[in-house]
């Protein structure tokens, strides 16, 4: 895996708080920003993007009950070039020591995985069909 990081998602206890606040803060444009019920998005360019998410959530995706110390704060996501790819690094996680949070999956966005590192930092792996 060459490490690019594509997406930072923090995790935040007040999504609309913290929605305007970085919004105040990049000063970007409303097309360049996505929303859902549980998510905001900012879109730098085709390669960057970060995003705003409950931390509750987060916990979730990291594989614990609750956001309790320790529970990672943020997400870091790298796009693969394919499903096989995001495999071919998981079997990498195992051997460097690492867990699987999330077996690769087809998701609404692509293909996706997480993986924790040995100090417990999150990642998501995916592969999105425009990657493919």
């Amino acid at each position: 895996m060459k490490p690019k990081i594509n997406i930072i998602t923090i995790g935040v206890d007040e999504l609309e708080r913290a929605f305007v606040f970085y919004r105040a803060l990049f000063e970007i444009e409303d097309d360049k920003i996505g929303a859902g019920e549980d998510h905001v998005a900012f879109f730098f360019d085709e390669d960057f993007s970060f995003v705003l998410f409950p931390r509750e959530q987060i916990a979730q995706t990291a594989g614990k009950p609750e956001a309790l110390e320790g529970t990672p704060g943020f997400v870091l996501s790298h796009r693969a070039e394919s499903a096989e790819e995001v495999d071919a690094i998981l079997e990498r996680v195992l051997i460097g020591g690492g867990s699987i949070i999330a077996a690769g999956t087809e998701t609404e966005w692509g293909y996706s995985a997480y993986f924790e590192d040995t100090e417990g930092n999150v990642w998501e792996l995916m592969a999105s069909p425009a990657a493919n």
